[in-house]
Order: C-alpha cells, then structure tokens, then sequence
C-alpha cells in the first residue's frame, strides 16, 4: 500500500525568507504576484495563563498492539528512541476497541458466550499474557513514560478484570498511572441491542471497579474513556469517587465522510475547545487531570492523502495547544501498526511491505494516521503527526501568555507561553492560498529571537516534513538543525509565515 500523495508539481513554499536570516538559510524569493496578507500577533506583558504539563504530548495504541512481538519491550530500543525524543515524560494509553476484547490469561472463570458471529470466529477474543505485561512495564522504564491502562467491561466479568488490572499494577509499579474500565462505553449495547444509557454504563462500571479495587487497594482509576459524550464526562466527574483522572477520546470526523479533506481538517473545531474548557471545569472542582486518551483525525482509522500528510501536522499540533489553553492535560495521539488498527475497525487485514524506498515500503504496514510508522521487523519512521507534536512539546513546563491576533482572514492560528524568562510562540499557518508576512509584538524588550520552521514541500507530502531543518532519523534521533535568527527592535519582531507551514520563535 502506498501512502504517498506527494503532488510535487503544486509544491507550496518550504521555507521563507525573514529579517535577520542566519547566513546558513537561503531565502525563497516569491513571485511577484504572490504578496503575503499582513497580521499581527501581540502578547501580554506577563504570563498568567495555566502551565502547560510535561506530560501533555502522548500517545495512545490498541490493547492489541500488545501481541505485537516485541513492539512494547525494553529491547526495542528504536521505538523507544522515538518515544523519548517525542517526549522524556510522556503517557502511553493502552486500551482502545480491541481492550473490551482481551481476556486474561491466567483467568480461570467461566467466561460468557460470544455474543456475535465474529467472536465466534474467533475475530475479537484474544488472550492477554504475563510476559506481554512484563515486557509492557520493561518498556514504560525505558522510555519514562507512564501508562494508561484499559481492562475489558464489555465482556463484564468483573473478577477478570480485576485480576488483568492487579498484574498490570504489581509489574508497571510507578509507570501505571490508571487503570481505564471499559473503551467508549456510550456505543455499548444493552440486551434490547439498543445504545446503553449513562446509568446503566455506570452500574456496570461500579460492578467492576469495586472488583478492581477489592483486589487492588488503593489502584488508580480514570474514566469514562468515552467517545463523543462530554455530557457522561461531567456527570461521571459528579458521580464517582476515588477516581485519579477524566478521559474523553476525539476524532475530527469520519474517514469516509465525503468532507473529508485537508481544507476539512484545518479548519479547526471551536465547539470541541469548548467542551474541553467545560470538562476543564468539572475536572478543577475536584481537582482532577482531563485526558484526551484516543485523538486522531479521522475515526476508522484515518483518510490517506489526509491524516498522513503535512496538514496532520498542522492540525496535531494546533489541536494539541488549544486543548492545553482550554485545560486539557494531556493528549494521546491513537496510532500503530496497521493490522490490529484493522481489526479494531471488525477488519482482517494482513498488510504487507509496500513498495519503494524505505518509508514507501513502511506504509504499507503502518496505520494511516500513526505518529510512528512501522513495526518491530521493517524499522520506523515519524510520520507528519509526530513532528507537529514534536512542535507542541515544546512548550511542556511553560506558562501560556495571552494573545491577541489580527489575522485579517487568514486560518492562523497563534499560542504563546514563558518559561524562565524565556517566550516562545507557536503560529499555525493553515491557510492553503496565503502566505502572511506577522508582525509579533513581544509584550517586552528582548535581546535576540529565533525560529523553528515546520515545513515540507506541499500539504500534502508524507515524507519530506522537516522541523527546524531536521528530520527523525530511523534510530529516533532529532536535534534541530537550521535555525533562523530574527531581528529584533525593542519588543518587537517580523518574520514570514508561508501557506500550509508552522514556525516556532524563542525570544529572551
């Protein structure tokens, strides 16, 4: 499978020139006729906006990835390289469909019949072991990363999963952050084969959890893990004790919606924000973290041309800024190897090397909208996603600065925020038509300004992105490369922002 829509031939601008540019960075010159639209960006004087966590940039992959040989292990020591460069203290969730599917293997209760025709064929069930958890805890050592952990509530064979969530506890120790009971639980079915309400989702989740923490005292719990219901989000934030966190998952729109396009995905989604800022809400009153636990862009696992592309770094890291101003704690990004993404999805696949050089063949056994593409036998590579991530990270430890942005109808997008003195800002320039020459007032004198530049040759490339001139090389590794230098007068700065591009500035 080849997931390259590279169309070289409506190539948009990489990189451009701004006042100041180190000598190492030749400027494009643009045609005549492609004047930038003038914006503005201007900053408090101080920073009292929410800090932003060292842990928000995460990832998510399905409980299934666990059969994996070898993916989740202290010996792999690539993907670990991949993890640590995203981020040296992020949260790994394990959980997803396939989670509501996996039975522990060391249990020996009955368990009930399946209940359709693809578990009979054996399509769902599998059996997670020791040595898989084993190698999981080995794994979250090595990258620092903790784990957010999914046991099955569909099946509702509550001692099951409170023997599954005691051996994950005893061997990830301190690596585990909380046990998840049950994966989108408002699409769950009663036996009218109707959707469950909120209230029986919660009596079924309280039958487990009382399980979980009878063998487990003390066990961290978050929830409800649900899908698209911020409503059962606030009311299990009201109505459940002993909880450590809340989780909600989020997809932009469905990969075969007929509006499932790049101009789609950038435009953004102002009414989710919202709702983040609302469960924010919930979460302060008891002073609880909100983890968006399963995000990606499209639902079914993602659109080629789309959530592959540059534009999925765009909106990954745009995404990831706005929910973090809204309250948001964390963001695990849903991805992995292609063949349990597919039998998540009720699809049995056997993907296959694809052909080409060595990223082309890495697609064909990669999800489409993986941060980290490949497996453990054909190596990885960071796809568009990890690098707006990568962008996003930056600013873990930092405090927000408010902003004002004049865009003049440009789809810019602008987050600021300080640490040790020290301002950074973030634009998104999502638009696909205009190049913008920003003017950023600093809200303070600085000494000096540089930038970042998140590029590739068209919005639609999947294999040439690049941050700060530098890509993540097989092993893992990233350093930046080529940073500009910006002219500064008093408190203020200018640079140009080209179509379909990220920059990120670092004044002090």
């Amino acid at each position: 499978m080849r997931d390259t829509v590279d169309l070289r031939r409506r190539r948009l601008i990489a990189q451009a020139g701004t006042i100041g540019v180190a000598a190492t960075l030749a400027p494009v010159c643009l045609r005549a006729d492609e004047s930038a639209a003038q914006a503005e960006l201007a900053l408090a004087q101080t920073a009292h906006g929410r800090e932003i966590p060292p842990h928000l940039i995460g990832l998510s992959y399905e409980a299934r990835h666990l059969l994996d040989a070898g993916l989740f292990s202290p010996k792999n020591t690539d993907l670990i390289a991949y993890f640590r460069t995203l981020n040296p203290r992020g949260i790994l969730r394990i959980g997803g469909n396939t989670s509501d599917f996996a039975v522990w293997s060391e249990y020996r209760g009955e368990l009930p019949a399946a209940a359709d025709a693809k578990e009979k064929a054996g399509h769902h069930r599998y059996a997670i072991t020791p040595a898989q958890i084993e190698d999981l805890a080995g794994f979250a050592r090595a990258t620092g990363w903790r784990v957010i952990f999914g046991v099955n509530l569909k099946i509702d064979v509550p001692p099951m999963a409170a023997q599954l969530a005691a051996e994950v506890q005893r061997r990830l120790g301190e690596n585990l952050l909380a046990i998840q009971i049950g994966n989108e639980p408002n699409n769950f079915r009663n036996a009218a084969r109707k959707e469950i309400s909120f209230d029986e989702y919660l009596a079924l989740w309280k039958r487990s959890a009382r399980a979980v923490r009878e063998a487990v005292p003390g066990i961290a719990l978050a929830g409800p893990d649900t899908g698209a219901n911020t409503d059962w989000v606030l009311r299990f934030a009201a109505e459940v004790d002993g909880i450590v966190a809340l989780s909600r998952h989020y997809y932009r729109g469905g990969a075969d919606d007929a509006g499932t396009t790049i101009a789609d995905l950038l435009s953004g989604d102002a009414n989710f924000v919202g709702d983040v800022a609302s469960m924010a809400v919930a979460d302060g009153k008891r002073n609880l973290p909100l983890y968006l636990s399963e995000v990606n862009s499209y639902w079914s696992g993602g659109k080629l041309g789309v959530s592959n592309t540059l534009a999925s770094a765009l909106w990954g890291g745009d995404f990831a800024l706005a929910c973090a101003q809204a309250g948001a704690d964390g963001v695990q990004f849903h991805g992995g190897p292609l063949a349990a993404l597919e039998i998540s999805l009720d699809r049995v696949r056997h993907p296959v090397l694809g052909e080409g050089d060595y990223k082309s063949r890495i697609d064909g056994i990669s999800g489409r909208y993986t941060a980290i593409a490949g497996d453990v036998g054909a190596g990885f590579y960071a796809r568009p996603l990890y690098y707006g991530a990568l962008l996003a990270r930056q600013f873990a430890g930092a405090r927000f600065v408010e902003t004002s942005l004049k865009a003049n109808g440009v789809n810019l997008a602008a987050y600021a925020a300080e640490r040790d003195r020290r301002r950074m800002v973030a634009v998104f320039n999502k638009d696909l038509a205009r190049d913008v020459q920003l003017r950023i007032a600093l809200g303070r004198a600085a000494r000096s300004a540089q930038v970042w530049r998140l590029t590739a040759p068209a919005i639609d490339n999947v294999h040439e992105v690049a941050l700060a001139g530098a890509e993540v090389d097989s092993r893992g590794r990233w350093s930046p490369k080529r940073i500009e230098r910006l002219v500064v007068t008093g408190a203020a700065t200018s640079l140009r922002v080209p179509r379909g591009s990220a920059v990120l500035v670092f004044a002090e």
